[in-house]
């Protein structure tokens, strides 16, 4: 179902993908924007979110699908992914700095998941 007038969203992750079921509460919602026919601009890896990038985390693969879906990149912040390790990722993931995900705030609707 297509929605007549689309809202832009974006998404902030900050709780561990090991530790916080706010990962899979943050992908039923990104299903549920692009089900419903709006636009999923970005979703922003920030703090111990960072550790989602790496493949031994069960949402990896949910949020590569997501990301395929809604055709949006998946950011991870460069200062947060060194303090903890990850230096390399695959597409759709990205990592970048702040100013990404600032871009993100300037979208219709920017929600926050985090504990």
């Amino acid at each position: 179902m297509t929605h007549s007038n689309p809202t832009t969203f974006a998404l902030t992750l900050t709780a561990s993908p090991f530790t916080s079921d706010q990962h899979a509460r943050a992908l039923r919602f990104g299903q549920a924007v692009v089900a419903a026919g709006h636009r999923l601009q970005q979703v922003f890896f920030y703090q111990d979110a960072v550790m989602a990038a790496q493949t031994a985390a069960s949402c990896h693969a949910d949020w590569a699908r997501l990301a395929e879906q809604a055709g949006c990149p998946l950011y991870v912040c460069v200062s947060a992914a060194e303090r903890r390790g990850v230096v390399e990722t695959a597409a759709p993931w990205e990592i970048v700095g702040l100013g990404d995900w600032l871009n993100g705030l300037q979208v219709q609707r920017h929600l926050h998941f985090g504990d």
